[in-house]
């Protein structure tokens, strides 16, 4: 698509990660990028509780070794960073759960895994629609790397995909994963090198926010896209731009916007998971590490709702005991039905819990339908860019990932300057 020569004007649908991430990309060439957000906050499911003077990650949790560009954002707006503490995995510190596995080093699974998976990478860089191709990206993950023989690998997926809430590996395509798993996240999750903000995933955004045009609380309702420009329609106003950057689901696009075959196709292809944070006190579980994980919830998707892992917070003082943030796969479960789950498997695991502080649903997790991957959608999401004014970004075309969602902005927008040329 051929857009005007000049400072564009871009209206950007969400002020997630992906959609701030988009505006100041926009703003680093001199274009007027403006941010709509219908909550009355910006960072999407980069959300942090604040209580006093503590507070507690709900949603983002870690930075890891691929958060390059956050983390040199994050420089510049005062946010430090602090290594996470201890992982252990069934009782076992992280490496040792991972080495586990069986086979050969972790080194040379690792090596095996990043030779084994290029081809792919290539195809899904390339746009390589051979229907060979194309099945093998559609297979799932578990059947992938067991095929591989990387048992090791099959581990660190327990900590890099399943526990943050990045899909089970036996329902999630190997062509999603590695859309956005790449060796840096592999051995952040592996070797325990993650980090947390000090002052929160919450004010991060905020700050970052702060320099960039954002309207908080204004809904865009629709999006009529025009030969030469479009017009965004929010209750009550529109507004004219040149282009439009979408990072809201494909399903809520397509509801404010008359939509062509191939963003249907794409709102079809993906079936949404949902994942729930609780924060809740325990007189009686662990504080001498940071993270804990269990196979039992991590590795068999027919126990959606099952405790998957849990961080500890701090010191509980009103209770004399401590303060988790937890997850849960969740589709299909209301919160107390998944609070009764939560304390089931407390029992299971050995401890109780005590009260249940504040529970977080996220309803976009975005899963990849295989049979849409073997119609190649992969394709398609690149193919469509640029179509009527309109690039697609946020979790629906990238990952749920900040690292993910940040690069397919710089994507989108590098591609917009490029059509502008």
């Amino acid at each position: 698509m051929s857009i005007v020569k000049r400072p564009l004007k871009v209206a950007i649908i969400g002020g997630g990660p992906g959609g701030l991430s988009a505006a100041r990309f926009c703003q680093d060439k001199g274009w007027k990028a403006t941010v709509f957000e219908r909550r009355s906050r910006v960072g999407g499911k980069s959300y942090s509780m604040i209580d006093g003077d503590a507070f507690f990650e709900m949603g983002t949790c870690y930075a890891t070794r691929a958060d390059r560009q956050v983390k040199a954002w994050m420089k510049e707006t005062d946010i430090s960073l602090t290594r996470l503490g201890e992982a252990r995995f069934d009782g076992a510190n992280i490496v040792d759960y991972v080495k586990s596995g069986g086979g050969g080093s972790l080194t040379a699974q690792l090596a095996a895994f990043v030779l084994k998976s290029r081809p792919l990478r290539r195809a899904l860089k390339t746009g390589d629609d051979r229907q060979d191709v194309l099945d093998e990206l559609s297979i799932s993950t578990l059947d992938w790397v067991r095929k591989a023989k990387l048992p090791k690998i099959e581990k660190a997926l327990h900590r890099v995909q399943t526990t943050n809430g990045y899909g089970y590996l036996d329902k999630t395509s190997i062509g999603q994963t590695l859309r956005w798993c790449s060796l840096d996240l592999i051995l952040s999750g592996a070797l325990n090198q993650v980090h947390m903000p000090d002052e929160s995933w919450s004010e991060f955004w905020r700050r970052f926010a702060a320099d960039l045009d954002v309207r908080l609380g204004e809904e865009v309702v629709g999006i009529e896209r025009r030969v030469d420009d479009v017009v965004i329609h929010t209750h009550g106003t529109e507004q004219l731009f040149d282009a439009v950057i979408n990072t809201a689901p494909m399903q809520v696009f397509c509801e404010i916007a008359d939509a062509t075959p191939e963003e249907v196709f794409i709102r079809d292809a993906v079936e949404w998971q949902n994942y729930t944070t609780s924060l809740f006190s325990s007189k009686n579980w662990f504080s001498g590490y940071k993270i804990c994980g269990f196979s039992y919830g991590l590795v068999d998707s027919s126990r959606v709702g099952a405790l998957i892992g849990a961080r500890y917070e701090c010191e509980d003082s009103d209770l004399g005991g401590h303060l988790y943030v937890s997850g849960q796969f969740s589709k299909g479960l209301s919160q107390p039905e998944l609070a009764e789950i939560l304390r089931s498997d407390a029992k299971r695991h050995g401890f109780d819990v005590h009260s249940i502080v504040h529970q977080e649903t996220w309803e976009f997790f975005p899963q990849i339908r295989q049979e849409a991957v073997k119609n190649g959608v992969f394709n398609l999401m690149s193919k469509m860019q640029g179509q009527q004014r309109t690039w697609h970004g946020g979790s629906t075309f990238s990952h749920e990932l900040v690292s993910s969602v940040v690069m397919q902005s710089d994507f989108l927008v590098k591609s917009m300057a490029k059509a502008q040329n």
